[in-house]
């Protein structure tokens, strides 16, 4: 692939990705390929997850790229679902292999709960993910990839209780690195579970040499520099002000936006609408579920209860957090959605004085 680091990231952000792995595929797969002949090594660790990300990888849209992972094009050393050795041979890949590029699915516990997630043994004693970690993360050459809300932000472990904090101290990259400081580029990917074609995008560039351009909470600009609501196919309902009143209208059919039963795409940045999921073909919102926020890096606590409506909020772009207002004049993105809210409610009393 013959791009600079100004004409990839030009070409992502014109193309979005699904344009991009169309465009560029026979030079990903290549790049695979070469990485593989090489001898570039890629680790993937599982922390406190589902495996869903796992699963989402092995579901990416284009058969050439599922094939250059299935076929190990991409050198994958080390992952605990779908590497064939196990025990003591597989663990010995850890301690004897140095990765050139790590990949973090789940979020990872600390503090007195780091005993929450194990893998392997060292004279007789279980050996922690934060041990891994703080082994390979000095050892990595080329690039630290977070995958999914989990591995980025926490995600759902990190949720706190009714004691306020996570059961297992979860974290993601973003806090745990914080300190650790690593000499490679960190690029991480939030969502639950994370896009696969994202992840085939950014690790095709940094096997490349190219860091995409990152924003503050170190993900790619390509896929997180928009509302979520920006592009969404019910954006014209929100315009007009048709709101599903519950969730026997959220059919696409009955032409209603969702915003009303909890959605978060007015405050959610993400390229879920124009990439879509399932090879291009759908997404949440298409499917009558409101978006929850999962890409957001304060999911799932700030955007919590789920399928709530908040009628004010104010979007911080810059630090890509919202609050609720008690009544405040809004600019920008948060004026808008105030815009819409006042009219709404104009709408809703011209229809009580009809009724």
């Amino acid at each position: 692939m013959h791009l600079s680091r100004r004409d990839f990231n030009k070409a992502l952000a014109t193309l979005g990705a699904t344009g991009f792995l169309l465009r560029y595929k026979t030079e990903i797969v290549n790049a695979f390929e070469t990485a593989k002949s090489n001898g570039v090594n890629l680790f993937w660790l599982q922390g406190q997850s589902d495996t869903a990300c796992t699963v989402s990888l092995l579901q990416a849209s284009d058969p050439d790229l599922y094939d250059a992972v299935e076929e190990l094009k991409v050198g994958i050393n080390f992952h605990p679902t779908i590497m064939p050795s196990f025990g003591d041979e597989a663990i010995s890949v850890l301690e004897n292999t140095e990765p050139d590029v790590l990949v973090l699915e789940g979020s990872i516990p600390t503090g007195d709960m780091e005993y929450a997630c194990t893998f392997g043994e060292r004279n007789g004693e279980e050996v922690t993910l934060v041990q891994w970690l703080d082994e390979l993360i000095p050892r990595t050459k080329v690039a630290i990839v977070g995958f999914g809300s989990c591995a980025t932000y926490g995600g759902i472990p990190s949720g706190r209780d009714f004691d306020g904090k996570s059961p297992t101290n979860a974290v993601g990259l973003y806090q745990f690195l914080k300190d650790r400081k690593p000499s490679v580029p960190v690029v991480l990917i939030p969502g639950c579970p994370g896009h696969p074609d994202w992840l085939m995008v950014t690790l095709a560039s940094v096997l490349l040499g190219i860091v995409p351009e990152l924003d503050d909470h170190w993900r790619p600009k390509a896929f997180f520099s928009n509302l979520i609501h920006d592009n969404c196919a019910r954006r014209g309902f929100y315009d007009e002000g048709w709101f599903a009143e519950s969730f026997m209208e959220s059919d696409m059919r009955y032409n209603k936006c969702l915003f009303k039963l909890g959605c978060r795409g007015p405050m959610t940045l993400s390229a879920c609408s124009e990439t879509k999921w399932n090879g291009g073909i759908n997404v949440c919102m298409n499917a009558g579920a409101p978006c929850i926020g999962c890409m957001h890096p304060g999911f799932p606590d700030e955007i919590s209860p789920f399928f709530k409506a908040q009628s004010r909020l104010e979007i911080d772009l810059t630090k890509t957090v919202f609050t609720t207002l008690t009544g405040a004049v809004l600019v920008g993105a948060g004026a808008y959605i105030v815009t819409h809210a006042i009219r709404e409610s104009k709408i809703e009393k011209e229809r009580r004085k009809e009724k």
